[in-house]
């Protein structure tokens, strides 16, 4: 990673850095993106996706004018949980901060909202039946919605599929084999059992409230 730090300090002269990612929580292997966000005195908005030491950037570039006064806390999320490398004036802290408070904060969805969530995985398994292009699509639409609904159904925030994924494994071993297994075999059987887990976890989280 120094070296990918090297070329960014002589590019940039940043005045803050934050990374986020497999970076940021030591997961990082031989394919991984070095994930970080820059804050530079001034200059346009950039992002860099440059080969550095077989490492490649997913680095985005802000001048510090954006985060002046009020700014859109949605577009930053991605850094939530990362690491400060740099921080020159306390932008970065300030910034980080700023997101944690957000998603933390942000409204869960209602139980009802959630219902209507799993009934669509229900629908899009049985559509994904369907032997021809259109049910091939409604399969692929399933394993991707699927995750953030999951994710929502244990009432974690969603930052994106990386993260989901990584906390899924962490979390919710079991449920992470059978998404895992949905997504590598593709076949119809194994999506069946991923849909049947995101029922069990709804109806188990209905009746929690209900002793509650």
């Amino acid at each position: 990673m120094q070296d990918v730090l090297s070329y960014l300090a002589a590019e940039y002269d940043p005045l803050a850095i934050i990374v986020y990612g497999s970076f940021a929580d030591g997961t990082s292997n031989l394919f991984s993106d070095f994930d970080a966000l820059l804050i530079t005195e001034s200059g346009p908005r950039r992002h860099d996706d440059r080969f550095v030491d077989c490492t490649q950037l997913d680095v985005f570039v802000y001048p510090l004018s954006d985060f002046q006064g009020d700014y859109d806390l949605e577009e930053f999320t991605q850094v939530y949980g990362g690491q400060i490398l740099l921080d020159r004036n306390g932008v970065a802290a300030a910034l980080l901060e700023k997101v944690q408070k957000y998603v933390d904060g942000k409204a869960r969805k209602t139980r009802e909202e959630l219902r209507l969530n799993v009934s669509w995985c229900e629908k899009m398994l049985r559509r994904a039946e369907r032997t021809d292009a259109e049910g091939s699509y409604r399969r692929h639409l399933l394993l991707v919605e699927s995750l953030e609904i999951y994710t929502e159904l244990r009432a974690w925030p969603y930052l994106g599929p990386k993260k989901a994924l990584r906390q899924l494994e962490k979390k919710d071993k079991a449920a992470y084999a059978l998404y895992e297994k949905a997504l590598c075999k593709g076949d119809y059987e194994s999506l069946a059992d991923w849909v049947a887990q995101i029922r069990v976890r709804f109806d188990g989280a209905g009746k929690k409230a209900k002793k509650a």
